[in-house]
Order: structure tokens, then C-alpha cells, then sequence
């Protein structure tokens, strides 16, 4: 199976040659859900956070972001549904790849996740609306530190692999980390894919490859009145 990621072609050469993918800090990310998580203490009848942890702590909705902002994440395309490589969305490459001026990488998924320690990866679900996040106050009794990491892994699902439907078209796989700043993607690297195969930009990629993976160019075609977009390899 694979998966996609979108990048510039400055960013792909950094990739190329490091032989790592850099993860990104939730803050940075372009969905507004995303970027303010709505989290709420479910305090419960005769429980709470005592004095004595809130001074250690400060306040706890607070440390709760601060634990979450110590994950860090990766983002790659799924193929779709309907049989559509992941490699083929105009949306994700005009969003993420500008356009003729990026690639889109193509990840072997089983070899990507072979080094799988310290990761977690996972399908993100899109949903109208986005859950609450609710950590039980029980978490702050003894070892907030530990509790709460463990009640946002407990729910990942609604932390990292939720977003608005408004996001559906991404189609997304995702991989989180609080322990690792990156992935090694030795070997994991499939296909290159580009938009333009006579540009200066392609000649470059084919110097940088050294044939070690194939470079396709993503062109149109035309069936009927419909145009789509298909694989070409690079002659």
C-alpha cells in the first residue's frame, strides 16, 4: 500500500538528502479546529484538582495544550476510494506542491512504518462536527504528567485523527510522535511525481535521483467531453 506527501521541491531536495521527514508542530497547522483544540476537565461529583496540583501545574486546561503541543505530526495522502492514486488530486497540488513548481513523494506505508517505535499512525476520520476533548480531573491526582499523556494517547482518535469534513479532500494518514522530531524514510521512498517533465526543476530531480527511484509526470487526458488526470513515466 501507499501513501503520498506533498512538498516543495526545495523541501523534497532537504528530504532527499537527510533521508528523514521533519515533523510538523500541531500550532502551525492550517486547520482552525486543529490549531485551538476545545478541551474541557470532566470534573465529576466530588472530585477535582486539588490546590497542591495547581500549583505545581499552573492552571489545568493549560497544561493540558502543553501536553498536547509535545506532540508533533506528518501528514500523507491516502489513495481514494474510488481507486484514485493519492498522487492524483489537483487540490493537493495546488495547495501543497505549488502547483508545476513542487512533487509529490510516494511512500512505500509498510516500509515507512517499519522503524513504528515512538510513532503513532492512523487514518484521520472527518466528521461534521469536532469532539470535545474531555480529561477526567482524576488524571491530575498524583502524576499529572504521566496521567494526561496517557489520557491523550487513550483518546488519539478525537486529538490527532479528527478533522472537519470541510477537510475530507485530503484524504489523510497521519503520524504523531511526542518522542521522535522525525522519520527515517530509508528505502521507503517509491515514486517521485511531477508536474512538468521539461522543466529545469524535473532535469534537477533526475540528477538528484540518479535513477535510484522512477520520476513520473502527472498529465491530462482527455475521455469523451471529460478531462482527468493520469501517470505518465518520463521518457
Amino acid at each position: 500500500m501507499n501513501i503520498y506527501h506533498y512538498t516543495t521541491l526545495e523541501t523534497f531536495i532537504r528530504i532527499w538528502l537527510s533521508e528523514e521527514l521533519l515533523l510538523g508542530e500541531y500550532k502551525n497547522m492550517n486547520d482552525l479546529y486543529e490549531r485551538q483544540k476545545f478541551c474541557g476537565i470532566d470534573i465529576g461529583p466530588n472530585s477535582g484538582v486539588s490546590k497542591e496540583i495547581r500549583k505545581q501545574i499552573g492552571d489545568p486546561i493549560d497544561f493540558i495544550f502543553k501536553q498536547i503541543a509535545k506532540f508533533r505530526q506528518i501528514s500523507f495522502c491516502n489513495d481514494f476510494k474510488d481507486g484514485t492514486k493519492g498522487c492524483l488530486s489537483s487540490m493537493m497540488w495546488g495547495q501543497y506542491a505549488k502547483n508545476e513548481k513542487g512533487v509529490c513523494i510516494e511512500f512505500d506505508k509498510e516500509k515507512l512504518l517499519e522503524r513504528k517505535n515512538g510513532y503513532i499512525p492512523g487514518d484521520v476520520n472527518y466528521d461534521v462536527n469536532i469532539p470535545f476533548i474531555t480529561i477526567s480531573s482524576s488524571c491530575f491526582a498524583k502524576e499529572p504528567d504521566k496521567e494526561i499523556r496517557t489520557a491523550i494517547i487513550d483518546n488519539k482518535d478525537i486529538v490527532f485523527f479528527s478533522k472537519h469534513k470541510h477537510w475530507e479532500y485530503e484524504n489523510e494518514f497521519r503520524i504523531v510522535s511526542d518522542s521522535k522530531s522525525s522519520i527515517s524514510i530509508k528505502k521507503a521512498i517509491s515514486c517521485v511525481y511531477v508536474q512538468n517533465p521539461y522543466s529545469t526543476d524535473t532535469k534537477l530531480l533526475k540528477k538528484l535521483i540518479k535513477n535510484k527511484v522512477p520520476i513520473r509526470y502527472i498529465d491530462l487526458v482527455t475521455d469523451g467531453d471529460y478531462v482527468s488526470l493520469c501517470i505518465k513515466n518520463l521518457e
